[in-house]
C-alpha cells in the first residue's frame, strides 16, 4: 500500500514537470526582442527530480520482480522433487501397511521394527504433503505478486514513455527553431548548409541577374487570380502577405535560389524557405504539401508546394526577408 501511495504524487509531479517544460518552447522569432530575458530554467531541476524518482521506482520494481521470478523459478524443480518423493514414499507406505502382521513370524523385534518403519514412512509422507502444500501456496503468492508488480509498473511505464516523447518533441522543436534561424544565414557561409534534415554541401546560386533587380516586378508565388492582403505575424517583426487561392493551388518560387529549409516549424506550419542570394530570402508558410527538400536548386517559378485549406479557406502566408529581418513585400510586388 505504501508503494502505491507514492505513485500518485510522483505521477502528479511528472505531469506538472511536462507541462512546465512545454511552456519553455521558444517564440517563433529567431531573434528575441530587445531587453527580453531568457526563460528561467527553474522547471528543469523539478522535472529532473521527478525523472529521478521515476527511475528509482522502476529500478525498485525491477529488482523485486527479478527476485520474485528467481524464487518462482526455483519452486518448480523443488515442487517436482517433492512430488516424486511423495509418490515413492506413498508406494512404500502402501507396501508396509499391506504387509500387516507378516513380520510377526520374525518375532517381536521384527514386528516393532516394521511398525517403526511404517510410522517413519507415514511421518515423512506427511512432511512431503505439507511441503507440497507450502510450495504450491508460495507459488500462487509469487504469481499474484508478479501480477501486482505489472499493475504498478504500467502507469510508470506510461509516464516514462510520455516523458521520452516530450523530450524528443522538445529536442526536435529546438532543432527546427535553430534550423529556421540558420536558414537566414546561409548567404553568410555559402559553402555550408546546416539545417534540419538537410544534406550538407556547397551551393552555387544563379546570381546573374541579382535578386535586387526584381524590386517592383517580383511575381506573386501563386499564379492567376488571388486575394492578397498584408498581415503581421506575431514575433515576425515585420509585415508579410496572405494570399487566398484555391485549395491545392501550386505555390511557386518567386525567383531562382536554393531551398534553405523545408519542414514544419511552430505556428508557421509546413514551411519552405528559399535563399535567393544577396542575403534575400522568401518564406512560404502554411503549405498543404512541400515538393522540394533542403538543398534543392530551383529556377524562378519552380513549384515548391501547394496551398493548404484551413478554417478560413485556402491561404498561403508569404514573407520576404533580408537576413533574419522581415521586409515589406509590397514594394517588391509593386503594391
Amino acid at each position: 500500500m505504501k508503494r502505491r501511495a507514492r505513485i500518485a504524487p510522483i505521477a502528479l509531479a511528472l505531469l506538472t514537470g511536462a507541462a512546465t517544460s512545454g511552456a519553455e518552447v521558444p517564440a517563433l522569432d529567431p531573434t528575441p526582442p530587445p531587453g527580453a530575458r531568457a526563460p528561467a530554467p527553474a522547471a528543469r531541476p523539478s522535472s529532473a527530480l521527478a525523472e529521478n524518482d521515476l527511475d528509482r521506482l522502476l529500478a525498485k520494481l525491477d529488482a523485486e520482480e527479478k527476485a520474485v521470478r528467481a524464487e518462482l523459478d526455483a519452486i518448480g524443480p523443488a515442487l517436482e522433487v517433492t512430488r516424486h518423493r511423495m509418490i515413492a514414499r506413498g508406494r512404500a507406505y502402501y507396501r508396509h501397511v499391506r504387509a500387516g502382521f507378516l513380520p510377526v513370524g520374525g518375532g517381536f523385534d521384527a514386528l516393532v521394527d516394521h511398525a517403526a518403519r511404517v510410522e517413519r514412512t507415514r511421518l515423512a509422507l506427511e512432511r512431503d504433503l505439507a511441503r507440497e502444500a507450502e510450495l504450491t501456496r508460495r507459488s500462487a503468492e509469487l504469481a499474484d505478486r508478479l501480477t501486482h508488480l505489472g499493475a504498478e509498473r504500467a502507469p510508470l511505464e506510461v509516464h516514462r514513455e510520455a516523458m521520452n516523447r516530450a523530450r524528443v518533441a522538445l529536442a526536435q522543436e529546438e532543432e527546427r527553431r535553430a534550423a529556421f534561424a540558420r536558414a537566414f544565414e546561409t548567404s553568410v557561409r555559402p559553402d555550408y548548409l546546416a539545417i534540419y534534415g538537410a544534406d550538407v554541401g556547397p551551393a552555387e546560386l544563379d546570381r546573374r541577374a541579382g535578386f535586387r533587380s526584381l524590386m517592383g516586378r517580383l511575381p506573386f508565388p501563386i499564379a492567376g487570380r488571388a486575394e492578397v492582403r498584408k498581415v503581421s505575424r506575431r514575433g515576425a517583426g515585420g509585415p508579410g502577405v496572405e494570399l487566398t487561392a484555391l485549395d491545392g493551388a501550386p505555390v511557386r518560387s518567386v525567383a531562382a535560389g536554393r531551398v534553405a529549409f523545408a519542414d514544419t516549424y511552430a505556428d508557421y506550419g509546413l514551411t519552405v524557405i528559399v535563399d535567393h542570394g544577396e542575403r534575400h530570402y522568401s518564406v512560404y508558410a502554411h503549405l498543404g504539401a512541400a515538393d522540394v527538400k533542403a538543398g534543392d536548386q530551383l529556377p524562378g517559378g519552380a513549384r515548391v508546394g501547394t496551398v493548404a485549406s484551413g478554417p478560413d479557406g485556402a491561404k498561403l502566408y508569404f514573407e520576404l526577408r533580408r537576413g533574419a529581418e522581415v521586409i515589406d513585400p509590397g514594394p517588391w510586388f509593386g503594391m
